[in-house]
């Protein structure tokens, strides 16, 4: 489900406001605000799609766009990012058994992986997989769907998304992935039926489930948490809580680079800080066109900053 699926833009919404207030004009593309113009009394006019506005160069985007690009521009600038291997999908298609690079890779890196579209977005498709026969599977699934697969090794630790605007860190949010909290009388398949935060038809869900040893039908114990996906997004049903002010001074550098390595304005760089000794903090990816009308619905807090962010990018964004 995306952030913007059966209901009205949150980001239009903001927009009525702002422009009402500038005096600029607003057309909408659609009836729910997913694209449109801005013009404003001289005439200029601007253009936006989602969450995408001129801020950023369409070369520079559709390099971020593309983990296994990003990936290779971000490591050539000194930054640390997670080894990867981009599978195409035409390989998986025509042979019934992995390339031999991609099992060389599993064997070097270990268990689990994660297989990912390289060019996917808000988590869609992303799978753990813990075994040869589940990248096997994970492989063929995505493969039908996705032209070019990316492959990597999971790294556990805090998952940070900072939001970075000519050089200032706007918001830092601390995402974590779906989980659910066992009542010891509900199984599993009835708690994510009755929270419409989960889509229980995600057949990745099930998946999940299994390398964990549970099933839907499981009924965990009072207290017990089970994470549904291997994902953070909120888009997904994960949760996110604002951390701006304790972020350390080197992460909002590290952030400060990352988007600069891409020549990105506005960007959301994620990164994760590995639990394992003395690991470097690690850019898992640099998203051009951040979404956040899901933040906005964590709570009051997490709406005003969101509007700010916002103002901040309207400011930016439309000058003249």
């Amino acid at each position: 489900m995306t952030e913007t699926a059966g209901r009205r833009a949150l980001v239009f919404d903001l927009l009525e406001v702002y422009c009402a207030r500038k005096g600029y004009r607003l057309t909408a593309g659609d009836g729910h605000g997913h694209a449109g113009m801005v013009e404003s009394p001289s005439g200029k006019r601007w253009f936006f799609k989602g969450t995408r506005f001129d801020l950023n160069t369409l070369g520079a985007a559709e390099i971020a766009t593309d983990k296994a690009y990003a990936a290779a521009f971000l490591k050539a600038a000194g930054l640390t990012v997670p080894d990867g291997l981009l599978v195409f999908a035409h390989d998986i298609r025509t042979s019934r058994t992995a390339p031999q690079d991609l099992l060389d890779f599993a064997g070097n890196q270990g268990f689990p992986l994660y297989v990912k579209p390289n060019c996917g977005r808000e988590g869609r498709d992303v799978v753990r997989v813990d075994t040869s026969h589940t990248l096997q599977t994970a492989l063929q699934t995505l493969a039908k769907s996705n032209d070019q697969l990316l492959v990597q090794p999971e790294i556990r630790g805090q998952e940070l998304r900072i939001i970075v605007l000519d050089d200032d860190v706007l918001c830092v949010i601390e995402r974590h992935p779906p989980q659910i909290t066992g009542d010891g009388h509900r199984n599993i398949a009835e708690i994510i039926g009755a929270d419409p935060r989960f889509d229980a038809a995600d057949p990745r869900l099930v998946l999940e489930l299994q390398q964990q040893g549970l099933m839907p039908e499981t009924v965990p114990a009072p207290g017990q948490t089970v994470t549904l996906l291997p994902v953070v997004n909120l888009s997904a049903g994960g949760t996110a809580r604002i951390v701006t002010g304790s972020l350390a001074p080197d992460l909002a550098a590290l952030a400060r680079k990352a988007a600069q390595t891409l020549s990105l304005r506005y960007a959301a760089v994620d990164l994760i800080l590995p639990t394992a000794a003395n690991a470097e903090p690690v850019v898992l990816e640099v998203n051009a066109a951040p979404g956040l009308g899901n933040l906005a619905r964590q709570g009051s807090e997490e709406t005003e900053a969101v509007k700010h962010i916002y103002e901040r990018v309207f400011e930016a964004t439309f000058a003249e």
